[in-house]
C-alpha cells in the first residue's frame, strides 16, 4: 500500500511531533540505541515438508511497514527456533485499542524459507488452563495493566485477537506474520506505553497514534534478517530443583532497564533428566515471596536485585480481578505447559521478568535468585526508545473486520499494512480489564 499524500504526511508529522515534546520532556536514553534492548549501545551500558505458502508473507516484503520495537525469542518446546517478535503499533480505534505486533520465524538448520515448522511450535503466550492471552499493555505512571478484551466461553477466555492457536500452525520459516490483539480504550493524555509479550522483556515506550493514524517508517526492517545473538552476562552454578532434584543452571542474557521497569531476561538450562518446570513455583525459579492468592504461581518470578540499601526489587506484582476477587500475579513469563522439554538434558528455554524501575544512570547490579549465590557485578542494558524508531504518524483509511466465533481472523501479510480493525460493534460484547501495579 502506498505512502500518504503530502498534506496528510505533513499533518501526521505535526501531530508526532507534539507528542514527542511530551516524551522528550522525560526521556533521557540514547538516541542511537540501534535495536530492542540497545545492544551495541552506549548507556547504560558498561559493556516437516516443504509446501508453497497460501500468501506471500516476506519478512522484509514492504518497506511501509513500520517496525517499533523488536526482540528476539527461542522457542522452549524442544524446537529451539528462533522466531523475532516485533511490535508495529498501539493504535487507538472506536471503542478501544489495538496492539498491532508479528511473528517471523527465522532460518534454521535443516530447514528452508517458506517450509512449515516440524512439530508443535508454541509461543508460550497463551494459559494452557483458562486459555487466557499473556500479552499486556502497561501504563507504569499510572501503575496499570491494560488487559485483552475477552470473553468467556465454557471457562475459557477467548480473546477480540487474531488466535495464536492458529498462527503457531500456519506460520513458515522466514514469513511475516502480521498478528492483532484488542484492548479497552487507553486514558486521553496516555501518549506512550510499554508492551509486554510475556516470553520477552518489555517493549519500551511505544507510541499511541491517534484514532485515524498509524505509525509511518523511520527505515525498512528486515524481520527475516538473522538472529543476533549475544554472550550471557552472568551463569549460575548447577543446582538441585523440586522433589526429585533434578539439577539445572541459569544464565542471566541481558538485566534491562529504562524509566518505567527493570527486565531480566534468562536462560534456564536442564542438566539431568526430571519432570520438567510444568510445576515450578518455589524460588530459585519461582517467586520467593509469592502473594496469598497467586494467580500464576508456576512462573519465573524468582530474579531479584539487591539493592545497598532497603529491599531487594522482586518481580512486579498486579492484581488479576478476571480470576478473583485477592489474586495478583506476577508480570513474568509462565512456565505452564509450553516449558516441559525440560524434562531431558541440555534442554533450555528463555523467559523475562519484569521488577519496579532502577535509578537512572545504573550501569551494575548484583542479581539474586534466592537459594544460589548472587551474581555480582552485572552490567545492565539501556531499554531503547521505540518512540524513536518511527517518522510520526500519518492519517490512513481504516477498514474493520467482523469478529466471528466460528470463523476467527488469521493475520495479515505484510504487504496488507495497515490491517483492518476490530468492528466497534464487536467492542462493546467483550469484557474489558484494567488491573494495577502492587508491588
Amino acid at each position: 500500500m502506498g505512502p500518504a499524500p503530502a498534506g496528510k504526511r505533513r499533518r501526521g508529522l505535526l501531530a508526532w511531533l507534539l507528542v514527542l515534546a511530551f516524551i522528550l520532556a522525560g526521556c533521557t536514553y540514547n538516541r542511537r540505541e540501534p535495536g530492542l534492548f540497545g545492544q551495541g549501545g552506549d548507556e547504560p551500558s558498561s559493556a516437516g515438508t516443504s509446501q508453497p505458502p497460501p500468501r506471500p508473507r516476506a519478512g522484509n516484503g514492504n518497506p511501509q511497514l513500520p517496525v517499533l520495537a523488536e526482540a528476539v525469542w527461542t522457542s522452549g518446546e524442544g524446537l529451539y527456533l528462533n522466531v523475532r517478535i516485533a511490535v508495529h503499533a498501539v493504535r487507538r480505534i472506536s471503542g478501544g485499542t489495538v496492539l498491532d505486533w508479528s511473528v517471523t520465524p527465522l532460518l534454521s538448520s535443516g530447514l528452508r524459507p517458506g517450509e512449515t515448522i516440524p512439530g508443535q511450535l508454541d509461543f508460550g503466550l497463551t494459559r494452557p488452563v483458562d486459555g487466557r492471552l499473556e500479552i499486556f499493555l502497561l501504563d507504569a505512571a499510572g501503575g496499570r495493566v491494560f488487559r485483552p478484551l475477552a470473553e468467556v466461553r465454557r471457562g475459557r477466555e477467548a480473546c477480540l485477537c487474531t488466535p495464536l492457536g492458529q498462527a503457531q500452525d500456519d506460520v513458515r520459516i522466514g514469513q511475516t506474520t502480521l498478528l492483532q490483539t484488542a484492548f479497552p480504550p487507553l486514558p486521553f493524555g496516555l501518549l506512550a506505553v510499554d508492551v509486554d509479550v510475556a516470553t520477552v522483556p518489555p517493549f519500551y515506550h511505544i507510541p499511541v497514534t491517534p484514532i485515524g493514524m498509524v505509525p509511518s517508517v523511520s527505515s525498512p526492517v528486515d524481520l527475516a534478517r538473522p538472529a543476533d545473538l549475544t554472550a550471557a552476562v552472568a551463569n549460575t552454578v548447577d543446582f538441585r530443583y523440586g522433589p526429585a532434584q533434578q539439577r539445572f543452571f541459569v544464565a542471566i542474557e541481558a538485566v534491562y532497564v529504562s524509566s518505567t521497569f527493570t527486565a531480566v531476561w534468562w536462560t534456564i538450562q536442564s542438566s539431568s533428566p526430571g519432570p520438567g518446570l510444568d510445576s515450578a513455583d518455589q524460588p530459585p525459579i519461582a517467586d520467593a515471596h509469592p502473594p496469598p492468592h497467586p494467580g500464576n504461581a508456576v512462573s519465573a518470578g524468582g530474579p531479584q536485585i539487591l539493592r545497598a540499601r532497603g529491599a531487594p526489587l522482586r518481580a512486579r506484582l498486579a492484581t488479576s480481578r478476571a480470576a478473583g476477587s485477592g489474586v495478583e500475579e506476577c508480570l513474568c513469563t509462565g512456565l505452564r505447559g509450553w516449558a516441559d522439554s525440560l524434562r531431558d538434558p541440555s534442554e533450555r528455554v528463555s523467559v523475562a521478568t519484569i521488577l519496579p524501575p532502577l535509578p537512572i544512570g545504573t550501569l551494575q547490579v548484583d542479581v539474586l535468585l534466592p537459594g544460589l549465590p548472587a551474581m555480582t557485578g552485572v552490567r545492565t542494558t539501556a531499554a531503547s526508545d521505540s518512540a524513536f524508531h518511527s517518522a510520526g504518524p500519518v492519517e490512513h483509511s481504516t477498514k474493520t473486520w467482523t469478529y466471528r466465533r466460528d470463523r476467527a481472523e488469521p493475520g495479515w501479510a505484510p504487504s496488507e499494512w495497515p490491517t483492518p480493525v476490530p468492528a466497534a460493534a464487536d467492542i462493546k460484547g467483550f469484557r474489558q480489564v484494567v488491573d494495577t501495579f502492587v508491588r
